[in-house]
């Protein structure tokens, strides 16, 4: 990230057109000692200097200032997971201050603006005022996607404020942003693969292949688990349910591969025998989700495998690449969490396997 410094840069673009102290003093009417305090930061060329300076170097305002509103990919990487650790380990209102900062700094930067609303809404949960928080990222979405000039990112703005208005509880407010039917499912990702393959080129075409069948998998697994939460009062859809979301865990390995998406699945069916009083399968489950947790979830990083071996480089190039989105103090928290406070597991807080369990997602 540049930071503004005018006097660097008048040195460094005077220099770069073999321009000295003095003939610079000279054209823009002022005395060499007036340039010399400029470059060593002393003083700073009056407003109404700027335009004439940056002209004579034939350079934008911002060139001459070092201001860049939109940050790489890399930086906005950096700044997320440096305000991440923060959440973890210092006050959550002072870090909200920072983060609240880093947005005025960087305001027009719509990539950067849209993971301050992905880390809003992942450690909303910290906040007394949770709704202040949801209500934050909601007000960042709208502007991206009302000043937002790429497509993509005005979609994915949509996506985000309909997932803060879920977390908020105003599920009538994302029916009037989404609609009420369900859109045709877009195939464009494979009329791309169709593409390269015409062209010949069969490793980009797998490559995207893969890419469709790794995110229709875990689009298909979350969807399972969700059926499953819906029909809970059910036990014959439920176990059905289960039954075709394990035998797609088992023979993807996404317990491995995608292992939040795989405990959610677990975590589901294990509130569903709850219900039911199926306290040992209940409890099956719980151990299940216990072992993935600490086996997969606590070093969380997404990566493929023998089957799914040309996505790497797409997952390194997602918006927050392979890691995880949150501090591992935090995932660990919420792990135990969705077991130790969840009231579907009240009536098994006595038994031995579910304190056991409890206390491996504290202590490991």
């Amino acid at each position: 990230m540049n930071e503004i410094n005018i006097g660097k840069n008048i040195t460094k673009f005077r220099r770069s057109k073999g321009i000295t102290q003095d003939e610079l003093a000279s054209y823009i009417g002022v005395s060499k000692s007036s340039v010399s305090k400029w470059e060593n930061s002393i003083t700073y060329p009056d407003i109404m200097l700027l335009p004439q300076l940056a002209t004579l170097f034939n350079i934008s305002l911002d060139e001459l200032m070092g201001y860049e509103p939109q940050l790489i990919k890399e930086d906005i990487q950096k700044i997320y997971f440096e305000l991440a650790q923060e959440f973890a380990q210092n006050d959550s209102n002072e870090v909200l201050k920072k983060c609240e900062e880093y947005i005025k700094k960087y305001y027009s930067c719509f990539e950067f603006l849209k993971q301050m609303v992905v880390i809003y809404l992942n450690h909303y949960i910290l906040f007394e005022n949770k709704d202040k928080i949801l209500n934050r990222a909601r007000e960042l979405c709208i502007r991206i996607r009302e000043e937002s000039d790429n497509p993509q990112l005005i979609k994915e703005a949509i996506s985000l404020e309909s997932l803060s208005l879920i977390m908020a509880n105003k599920p009538s407010e994302v029916l009037e942003i989404l609609g009420e039917d369900v859109k045709v499912f877009s195939q464009d990702a494979e009329l791309i693969s169709m593409s390269f393959q015409l062209l010949g080129n069969i490793n980009k075409a797998s490559e995207i292949t893969q890419i469709c069948m790794y995110q229709h998998l875990i689009g298909m697994v979350g969807n399972i688990a969700q059926q499953i939460m819906l029909n809970i009062n059910n036990l014959d859809v439920v176990e059905e349910c289960f039954k075709r979301g394990l035998g797609i865990c088992e023979l993807f390995k996404l317990d491995e591969i995608h292992p939040n998406v795989a405990v959610n699945l677990y975590l589901a069916t294990a509130q569903a025998y709850a219900t039911h009083k199926q306290n040992e399968k209940a409890l099956e489950l719980i151990q299940k989700y216990t072992d993935v947790c600490i086996k997969h979830i606590y070093n969380f990083e997404l990566r493929g495998d023998k089957f799914f071996d040309k996505i790497d480089k797409w997952l390194e190039e997602l918006d927050l690449g392979v890691n995880a989105p949150r501090s591992q103090k935090l995932i660990k928290q919420s792990a135990t969490s969705a077991i130790k406070e969840n009231p579907a597991f009240v009536g098994l807080k006595d038994e031995y396997k579910f304190k056991s369990c409890v206390l491996a997602l504290e202590s490991n």
